[in-house]
């Protein structure tokens, strides 16, 4: 069965990818692990960039004896792919991008201010303030796409932030405010499949799947309505969107 790797996005832990999994179990062994720095992992002894994710993520490919996957990233994590790719493409079979990062002029203006002010010497207050239910209930509701989400769901991302390592956050929070990615993919001829929401808060979505277009033309793009993944009718739609997405990075063999 052929493997792939998720690698969740900012601050967040395996469990972002509890959703997809109905999609994707059936077609590839999934290996999707907490990121250095997240979800109590240990973090890294470097700075958390997404070329430093990838080192790591190539040398946990070689502890578990994997030769080849495909590789897929939610939001920062798709700079991670992207960066793994870039560091080592004879070892990436395909890429899975849901809501990539592909550089700072494709995020929304709002959310390059919260990054910017991560960043900054304010950015030390971060570490407190992300324990406060209130503040980031109040953050999640107004800033991504959260008016409609499950209590469940926001105490669940809460708990993510809280086990998360703020020096990690920042860390990656500058690399995606600086880094260009999009060359990555320019010249890319194995599968790409990418999920976008039409009005998902972090991205530019149209802008962002013209892009990809421009640089992949093969790339098989899946544009949603709705935002960030909150709703139910919007899981159901990116259910199926990843079954479809899913047939392309792994076709069943001739006569299987």
């Amino acid at each position: 069965m052929v493997s792939l790797l998720l690698l969740h996005g900012w601050s967040g832990s395996s469990g972002n990818f509890r959703a997809w999994r109905p999609a994707l179990d059936a077609r590839f062994a999934v290996l999707a692990p907490n990121l250095p720095g997240c979800a109590g992992a240990p973090s890294l002894a470097e700075r958390h960039s997404a070329d430093a994710y990838a080192r790591w993520a190539l040398r946990l490919l070689d502890a578990m004896g994997v030769a080849h996957a495909v590789v897929g990233g939610l939001c920062s994590g798709s700079a991670i792919a992207l960066a793994l790719a870039e560091l080592a493409p004879e070892r990436v079979d395909g890429l899975l991008l849901h809501t990539p990062f592909l550089g700072p002029r494709f995020i929304r203006p709002a959310v390059r201010a919260q990054l910017r002010l991560v960043t900054s010497p304010l950015g030390s207050l971060y570490a407190p303030l992300r324990r406060s239910t209130a503040l980031v209930t109040a953050h999640r509701r107004i800033f991504a796409n959260g008016a409609d989400a499950a209590d469940e769901r926001l105490a669940h991302d809460q708990s993510d932030l809280v086990r998360a390592d703020a020096r990690a956050a920042r860390d990656l929070a500058h690399d995606v405010l600086t880094m260009e990615r999009t060359g990555t993919i320019v010249g890319w001829t194995k599968p790409l499949g990418v999920v976008l929401a039409e009005s998902d808060a972090f991205v530019d979505a149209p802008r962002t799947a013209a892009a990809i277009l421009a640089a992949a033309p093969h790339a098989h793009v899946e544009r949603l309505a709705g935002g960030h993944g909150w709703t139910a009718e919007y899981v159901a739609a990116q259910d199926a969107a990843l079954r479809r997405i899913a047939t392309r990075l792994a076709p069943e063999p001739a006569g299987g």
